[in-house]
């Protein structure tokens, strides 16, 4: 799953509609839980994308040391 898109896609979405309601006088308490509840998954989203991206530098690097071992592997003829 690709969380830093979604991150970014979410945060976009929450922004305008953040905007927007501090344009309008009401707001209403169903949208201020929901914008409460996009803080948290936000913040989830983020934490979540930071670990992806560990883990595909691991990954990478992994990738990398194992065909160094392959490459470098002593030839027994």
């Amino acid at each position: 799953m690709d969380y830093q898109s979604q991150y970014r896609d979410l945060t976009i979405y929450y922004n305008a509609l953040k905007k927007a309601t501090k344009k309008n006088g009401a707001v209403p308490d169903t949208t201020l839980k929901w914008l409460r509840l996009v803080e948290t998954t936000l913040f989830e989203l983020q934490e979540l994308a930071h670990m992806e991206k560990a883990y595909i530098q691991k990954s990478r690097t992994m990738n990398n040391l194992i065909e160094m071992v392959y490459s470098s592997a002593p030839n027994l003829e």
